[in-house]
């Protein structure tokens, strides 16, 4: 048996294929799941989601880091932000952010308003996943988290993969 950060305790030699729980986090509720492909999983291996689970708000910061290097080299973030200045009517973006402002600053604002929704842990490439997690972000609508994510995927230590919408 092993305890786990914000998990009740698992049993390495019979894992369950998910397990789920909700933490509190920044003043918002998240979620973490666990995604396991085989039924045990070594020693190094927990130690590794100890490691990573008692890290996240270190990897958040991390995250915010490349969502901002990939929104000033124009990627996946800059699609994802204008996305909302061309989807959303005036008052919903009234009431997201100050929304008389050029398309520029627009952004910048949107960016400051994402924020963590959902962890993904997946330690022995469930789904067949070349990633060891996902970070999903989002922007709040009506206080809601919005359906349309920016995803961070991760290796183990926290090292970028690749962001996606």
């Amino acid at each position: 048996m092993n305890h786990l950060p914000h998990f009740k305790t698992i049993n390495s030699q019979e894992l369950s294929e998910y397990y789920v729980v909700e933490i509190d986090f920044n003043r918002r509720k998240i979620s973490i799941d666990l995604n396991f492909e085989n039924k045990i999983i070594d020693q190094s291996s927990i130690e590794n989601i100890k490691t990573f689970l008692k890290n996240i708000n270190k990897f958040d910061k991390q995250n915010k880091s490349y969502i901002e290097e990939d929104f000033k080299e124009e990627g996946e973030t800059l699609e994802y932000l204008n996305f909302y200045i061309e989807e959303l009517d005036q008052k919903e973006l009234s009431n997201i952010i100050n929304n008389d402002s050029t398309n520029s600053f627009k952004q910048v604002l949107l960016l400051e308003k994402l924020q963590l929704n959902r962890i993904g842990i997946y330690p022995d490439g469930k789904y067949n996943t070349n990633y060891y997690a996902v970070f999903d972000y989002s922007i709040d609508i009506n206080n809601e988290p919005c359906d349309q994510l920016l995803v961070v995927k991760t290796n183990e230590t926290g090292d970028l993969d690749h962001i996606a919408w």
